[in-house]
């Protein structure tokens, strides 16, 4: 039970400083400020992580694992196609205040990862999960005749992330009610990858 316990105080922990990143950027994460918005002492912080930088990658994690779920909820279907793979990218761009959060911890993440080797390690590490599941699953649409083989899985799946990423970084500079039509073209990039009749 202590164990739990201290495991669900931690996500607490890591949900509290990305809502901070979010909202405030990466320099208002303190640990004074993190324990006045948990209401607890710096003391009991130090208890559950031992530096900022824990702090800083608990909270990457926390907006990637939300981001993860709701990608692997969209990858549900046992035969993927171009079609069912729409709803695996819309899950990956910020088109709700829930992603949005997620995708501005990441974004305050990447430029403290450039500095910080153990943040820069958790984000390659991450990302190459990542990658390796898309190249599984485009091979498999590959095979099953509904991506064009013309480029590689393993090329599709770098394209498709670039511009995943970089589209996600433009959205947050758009007012929520544009960024479904902003996004739009990709889809019509990925009909692109079937393969001719």
């Amino acid at each position: 039970m202590r164990k739990v316990d201290h495991d669900s105080r931690r996500e607490e922990v890591a949900g509290a400083a990305a809502s901070l990143i979010a909202n405030k950027g990466l320099e208002a994460l303190t640990t004074r400020a993190l324990a006045k918005e948990l209401g607890c002492s710096i003391g009991v912080l130090s208890h559950y992580f031992s530096s900022k930088e824990e702090i800083v990658i608990a909270a990457f994690r926390w907006a990637d694992q939300r981001i993860d779920l709701r990608m692997q909820e969209a990858i549900a279907d046992d035969s993927p196609n171009i079609e069912s793979f729409f709803p695996v990218i819309k899950a990956g761009l910020p088109l709700d205040t829930e992603s949005d959060l997620e995708w501005r911890v990441r974004l305050n993440l990447h430029t403290f990862a450039l500095t910080h080797d153990a943040s820069l390690q958790a984000e390659r590490e991450k990302t190459k999960q990542f990658r390796d599941l898309m190249v599984i699953m485009i091979g498999s649409m590959q095979n099953k005749g509904h991506v064009t083989k013309e480029l590689s899985a393993e090329d599709i799946t770098s394209i498709a992330f670039d511009l995943v990423n970089g589209m996600a970084k433009n959205l947050l500079m758009c007012p929520f009610e544009e960024r479904e039509a902003k996004a739009e073209y990709l889809f019509r990039m990925i009909e692109l990858l079937k393969p001719p009749a």
